[in-house]
């Protein structure tokens, strides 16, 4: 496999979900479009801001996971599966 493009996803929100992911739960989730969408809609139900993240806020980048937290426990999020090896 290649380095990865920076711009795929397409969505800003999707690429940020991704990179929380990668560094909270160290890949263990399989990047499935919609329920990153999923999540992107339960963070701005719950009170977050994408524009404020994106702006480097630490309450709302807390908030976000708490979000993917709570969604991989309860198995909102499609594990990678474990392989013997």
């Amino acid at each position: 496999m290649g380095v990865p493009d920076p711009k795929v996803p397409v969505r800003a929100d999707h690429r940020f979900i991704r990179k929380m992911i990668s560094l909270s739960l160290d890949n263990k989730v399989r990047e499935i479009p919609s329920e990153f969408s999923r999540l992107s809609r339960v963070f701005s139900k719950a009170g977050g801001s994408w524009e404020r993240v994106h702006l480097g806020s630490i309450r709302d980048i807390e908030l976000l996971k708490k979000v993917i937290k709570v969604a991989y426990k309860r198995g909102f999020l499609t594990k990678k599966e474990k392989w013997a090896g």
